[in-house]
């Protein structure tokens, strides 16, 4: 975030981060910001007239300050030279003050309201400028079948495209990256190669992995943008993202990373990405002699932990409780959900799913 350090109130204004804190925060960003102003506390004064400039366009305005609305009315006027005549043109407009006052809120509001949808509208990212503003010549593969399409790439890596979509990727990848560009939705496996990441480029959002398999979608009609993961781990960051070149040159997984059965979902419209599990999580080895999921008189603890080893979702519990609460139960039919709901209901307990974790609560049986 050193950018921010020499960041004009009107950067900050136009910063998709920043207004993504002041409209819909979150934990993780209140935290990073708040950090950010405590080392630089300099900056107080501008980050929060940034914020209410932000504020004062979104669908529910909050109340312009008198300063902001006194430049308003200096817009208005727009040909006072000097204080004089701007101090007896002020008083003489505190005569018709409600309506002026509407009336430059309106003005103020209408304009910056414009100036943010020409702004993002310029500033739009979608498949087809990618491509065109890539140097490395591409080979375009387009599914207009209604089965999907398996494209094998130079490095040995497959994707399988889905009805509707297009990928393009070059020949041969260059020695220390590859980069692939999406349109639609895919599932890619990738040949692994920590000397070179693999990059999908699909419209705003940027995935990075090193060897792994996991799902794209990203059509440029729909209102969200989603990365979901079967084996390996994956970093999912947007193309607006402040440290995106950190993001991009760093030999690690950086940003929001992902893991089996999570994913990563980011909303167009707020800016934001939102960690979760996926709707119909899958062994991630699905070898089913591996993992019977039949037990007899076996520690809740137990069960949770094999659950977490198939699935490769972290479980948080209590072991010292759930140790106390024996179970007898064959749960090789059920979804992930329907083996928990089971579980937790036969020893009292209830779950949460939270940032991809599923969190257990539980008194222990003594307490049933």
């Amino acid at each position: 975030m050193d950018q921010y350090h020499n960041f004009t109130l009107e950067d900050f204004l136009w910063d998709p981060f920043f207004r993504n804190w002041v409209l819909k925060p979150t934990r993780e960003d209140e935290e990073y910001w708040q950090n950010w102003l405590t080392a630089n506390p300099e900056k107080t004064g501008t980050v929060r007239s940034a914020r209410e400039l932000v504020l004062s366009i979104a669908p529910l305005q909050a109340p312009l300050p008198q300063t902001e609305k006194e430049n308003a009315i200096r817009q208005i006027v727009g040909n006072i030279k000097n204080e004089e005549e701007l101090d007896e043109t002020a008083s003489k407009l505190r005569l018709f003050q409600p309506l002026m006052s509407i009336a430059a809120v309106l003005i103020v509001i209408a304009g910056l309201s414009w100036t943010f949808w020409t702004v993002n509208h310029k500033q739009e990212i979608n498949y087809e400028a990618l491509v065109s503003a890539t140097a490395t010549p591409l080979i375009e593969k387009t599914n207009q079948d209604k089965e999907p399409l398996l494209i094998k790439l130079a490095d040995g890596s497959i994707v399988k495209l889905d009805p509707g979509s297009k990928v393009s990727y070059p020949a041969k990848f260059e020695p220390g990256k590859r980069e692939v560009y999406l349109s639609g939705k895919a599932f890619f496996d990738i040949a692994k190669d920590p000397s070179r990441p693999f990059f999908v480029y699909a419209n705003e959002v940027i995935t990075k992995v090193l060897g792994t398999s996991f799902t794209v979608r990203s059509f440029t009609d729909e209102k969200e943008v989603s990365v979901a993961v079967k084996t390996g781990r994956v970093a999912v960051f947007t193309r607006k993202d402040p440290e995106i070149n950190e993001k991009k040159d760093s030999r690690e997984l950086t940003g929001v990373v992902i893991e089996p059965n999570q994913q990563i979902v980011f909303v167009r419209e707020s800016i934001k990405m939102t960690k979760s599990l996926i709707p119909s999580p899958e062994l991630i080895d699905n070898n089913v002699t591996t993992y019977d999921f039949e037990f007899d008189e076996t520690p809740v603890s137990h069960v949770f932990s094999e659950l977490q080893k198939a699935y490769g979702i972290e479980i948080i519990f209590d072991k010292n409780i759930m140790n106390e609460c024996p179970i007898t139960a064959k749960l090789s039919e059920m979804t992930l959900y329907e083996k928990l709901d089971l579980v937790c209901k036969a020893v009292g307990a209830s779950y949460e799913l939270i940032d991809g974790r599923i969190i257990v609560e539980g008194k222990g049986c003594k307490n049933i």
